[in-house]
């Protein structure tokens, strides 16, 4: 088993934070009252490669041309390893991007790479990450690798 979160359901029977005031999926309001259940986390999501790969997020990820599981000391939520991503492409660090997840939160940092990680937020101009702060992502943020290469988050449906 790996990690749980508390939980609350949607009328289509999504798991959703109990503190939303609608389903993370569906956007349907949640019913008020309820009692939060401990259960085992849902995939927050998944990244959409600009390459065309989808990277399912059920656990973290490390991006770079030689991701390893103990890049950034963290070696998963318990003990399940992130998923490793090459990306082949010369501005990438070997070491480049996190992505972590925290309770029901996807958050992601640069991990010192050389040509930098920038976010863009729904509506909002790219930004350039500073080197192991914590970004949290939202549902159509956009994570760019040294501008080589996009992850696009997405909440699954």
């Amino acid at each position: 088993g790996g990690p749980t979160v508390w939980a609350v359901y949607c009328p289509q029977g999504h798991a959703s934070p109990p503190y939303s005031p609608t389903c993370r999926i569906c956007r349907m309001a949640l019913p008020p009252h309820q009692q939060p259940v401990s259960v085992p986390r849902p995939a927050l999501g998944q990244l959409k490669l600009g390459d065309g790969r989808v990277v399912i997020l059920d656990r973290g990820a490390v991006f770079g041309r030689s991701p390893r599981a103990d890049a950034s000391g963290n070696t998963g939520a318990g003990g399940v390893p992130p998923h490793l991503v090459k990306v082949m492409l010369p501005d990438i660090s070997r070491l480049h991007t996190e992505v972590r997840l925290e309770e029901w939160q996807v958050l992601v940092r640069d991990l010192g790479s050389a040509n930098g990680t920038y976010l863009t937020l729904p509506g909002g101009r790219p930004q350039q990450m500073r080197p192991m702060e914590e970004y949290a992502l939202e549902p159509g943020a956009v994570v760019s690798l040294a501008g080589s290469i996009n992850l696009t988050y997405e909440v699954l449906g």
